[in-house]
């Protein structure tokens, strides 16, 4: 596997490509298939791993020779499986995996980055000789593979060089499958006149594509781009998306007016694709560490006493998230400054005095939201009513504030958490939000305990996605038996089932959506604490979305070819 992310490495994890990539190896080592995964080091994970360099490679690079070197280390969980990692200067970031980049040179750093790497990994696999500073015991720099897998547009320049670079024609023998987890990020650069474009980088490769070559890498939008997803797309063996809703979605152009995003200018390569037989869609998988009998004695007795404690512990938790996102700043966000004073407040607030007087089931309703901020996941909840068409009540306010209200109304002492961090503009949206609505805590950054312990004690988990592939936060939340809000599409509608596993809210466009789910939030409200409640609780704790099962369809359908 070739991947941006690897959640198996601390620190290797942005969003749910690393949970794939750290689950999906286990569970096929369970059906003999044994799987090394390479990435960039990104300047610190060979320390994090205790990666040991086996050697450094030579390669010609955007006009000169290139040094990368190339760290390899035992995978935590499996036994003869590897990390392959490959650094760089290019590759460092400050730490980060992904550069925010200038709004006028989209993906421009990034993409320079995933070329020089997608070079080196062709390069380990099929060139020995331009290994130098070899480690002695190191026969070969990567050992042959059975298949090649590439994980979204970071690795579409692999499919490149593969299908396209004469020295690497090699590969072409070892069959190649791409898996798409996000269709709307598409690292599209300019194809020459630029420092970040194929040209610069691959000036050779270039000047000898022919004309049906340059028609397979080129965006269909923009035909001086080279789109490194949709090479994928056409020049690997079979294309997977990791729902099958999405994988039927993906088939349509996109309609943003409508609220509607299909395949984001590449629907007629994924047709014809899918006419080949090429285009699979299986769902991805959740690990479960306990057996149905075990969760459902977890959700009869220790999820319904939502304690004095408890409520304690999940704030003090958040306020030392709110502490580690300081260390190194010179200076504290208002965001974190608004988050800290509401976290305050509610150490004395209704809610925790409801607990101690014993009034627990009417005290315990909290919503939560853990995700990136961005358009896809909260376009939504920041759609601003225009008309009173829906509601008077509505006029001028966005999905959001209606929600915060009618919570505020109908459950007065239940209160909202959403953790996340992205989009700079929302963030701010949001704080000032949770500056004037007292039931509502936003956290900007992200926490593996906390995330984990809001999807433990939330009552109902808000995942309003405009789109989305797959999703794992659903499925963590129904992990613990906390019931879901979704959008029907994608991986969602795949995984919630509306009145029986959770609660879904469909419309034909923005305006409709949002009406909607502020429709089904009151449903939902009106249903807490009841037996049809309990009971779907229930239902939702046993649904088994096992990686064990989903791995035996990659073997299959993916990979037998």
């Amino acid at each position: 596997m070739l991947a941006a992310e690897n959640g198996a490495i601390a620190g290797a994890k942005v969003g749910g490509m690393a949970d794939v990539v750290r689950d999906l190896p286990l569970a096929l080592a369970k059906h003999n298939v044994a799987v090394d995964v390479a990435m960039p080091s990104y300047g610190f994970l060979q320390d994090t791993i205790s990666a040991k360099q086996i050697c450094k490679l030579r390669v010609n690079f955007a006009g000169r020779v290139e040094q990368v070197s190339v760290f390899k280390a035992a995978h935590p969980s499996l036994d003869d499986c590897y990390c392959y990692l490959f650094s760089h200067p290019l590759f460092n970031a400050g730490g980060e995996i992904y550069s925010q980049g200038d709004a006028s040179r989209p993906f421009a750093t990034d993409a320079s980055k995933f070329a020089l790497f997608s070079l080196a990994v062709a390069t380990a696999l099929t060139d020995d000789s331009q290994a130098i500073e070899a480690n002695e015991t190191s026969s070969v720099i990567m050992p042959p593979p059975d298949v090649i897998h590439l994980h979204d547009w970071h690795c579409g320049f692999f499919a490149i060089l593969r299908a396209l670079e004469p020295n690497f024609e090699a590969l072409l023998a070892t069959p190649c499958v791409f898996s798409i987890h996000n269709l709307a990020l598409q690292g599209i650069r300019p194809l020459t006149d630029e420092v970040s474009s194929l040209a610069a980088w691959f000036p050779q490769l270039t000047a000898q594509l022919d004309e049906q070559q340059l028609a397979a890498i080129v965006d269909p939008r923009y035909r001086h781009c080279v789109n490194p997803l949709r090479a994928a797309i056409v020049l690997s063996d079979r294309v997977h998306l990791v729902s099958p809703s999405y994988a039927t979605e993906v088939l349509r152009p996109s309609m943003p007016e409508q609220g509607f995003f299909g395949g984001e200018g590449l629907e007629l390569e994924l047709q014809e694709k899918l006419e080949q037989g090429r285009v699979i869609g299986i769902l991805n998988g959740c690990m479960y560490d306990t057996d149905i009998q075990d969760q459902q004695t977890y959700l009869s007795s220790a999820r319904a006493q939502f304690s004095v404690s408890d409520w304690q512990a999940l704030l003090l938790q958040a306020e030392s998230a709110l502490l580690r996102w300081q260390v190194g700043k010179e200076q504290v966000s208002s965001q974190h400054f608004v988050a800290q004073s509401r976290l305050q407040q509610w150490q004395n607030s209704a809610p925790l005095e409801a607990l101690q007087s014993g009034l627990a089931e009417e005290a315990r309703f909290l919503m939560t939201s853990v995700g990136r901020l961005t358009d896809q996941k909260v376009m939504i909840l920041r759609y601003r009513f225009s008309s009173a068409a829906a509601n008077e009540s509505f006029h001028g306010k966005t999905v959001l504030q209606v929600l915060l209200e009618r919570l505020a109304l109908l459950k007065p002492n239940g209160q909202f958490i959403l953790l996340g961090s992205g989009d700079k503009q929302i963030a701010r949206e949001f704080s000032d939000l949770a500056a004037q609505y007292n039931n509502f805590v936003f956290l900007d950054g992200y926490d593996e305990q906390l995330s984990s312990s809001l999807y433990q004690l939330g009552s109902l988990f808000l995942m309003p996605s405009s789109f989305e592939p797959c999703g794992i936060s659903q499925m963590l939340a129904m992990r613990e038996g906390q019931l879901c809000l979704v959008n029907h599409v994608g991986g969602l509608k795949d995984t919630v089932q509306h009145m029986e596993t959770g609660f879904v809210f469909a419309g034909n466009d923005i305006h409709e959506q949002g009406v909607a789910l502020i429709a089904i939030f009151e449903a939902a409200i009106a249903l807490h604490g009841s037996d049809k409640w309990r009971a779907m609780e229930q239902l939702a704790l046993q649904q088994r979305f096992d990686w064990h099962s989903q791995a035996k369809q990659y073997v299959d359908k993916l990979y037998c070819l």
